[in-house]
């Protein structure tokens, strides 16, 4: 059984949940997805991606050799996220369903052990008033709202 008080840094990089990136249509407005296109053997970052919305048809191709990280929108077409929320006068943003259930563990636990000298992990990397244990309940508030969200979604 894991133990949700506890959180233990593994290392984890944002890079790791850049395989799907949940977006918003530029095209409907809705839900769309940015997502490998096909496989390649080259960098896992500069892999060939398409944007696809399943609610109009959208659909774009990037295969470039620029991408830009740690904003909310995505890496590679610059469209806004679909999983972020004002949220003590921040924005909190999460890649994908995944990325929000790590953020959520980070920040929902009670003990927080952090790798030494890991200075590329995704702990590392986040905000400090994420980090704040002050600030965890509103951050678990507005976690739950992106929550609801994906699952308004999937119904």
């Amino acid at each position: 059984m894991i133990d949700k008080r506890r959180f233990k840094d593994v290392g984890n990089s944002l890079e790791e949940f850049a395989y799907e990136f949940l977006v918003v249509c530029p095209n409907c407005s809705k839900q769309c997805k940015v997502l490998l296109d096909g496989i390649s053997d080259t960098n896992k970052l500069f892999q060939p991606r398409k944007a696809i919305c399943i609610h109009c048809g959208f659909a774009k191709k990037w295969n470039g050799d620029k991408i830009s990280a740690g904003e909310p929108y995505d890496w590679y077409f610059g469209f806004p996220l679909w999983l972020q929320i004002s949220c003590r006068d921040e924005i909190l943003w999460a890649l994908n369903a995944d990325h929000l259930d790590f953020l959520e563990d980070y920040v929902s636990a009670k003990q927080r052990e952090q790798l030494p000298n890991k200075n590329r992990s995704l702990i590392s990397r986040l905000p400090v008033w994420v980090k704040s244990a002050k600030n965890r309940g509103e951050i678990l508030k507005c976690i739950q709202k992106l929550r609801e969200k994906l699952q308004r979604l999937n119904k």
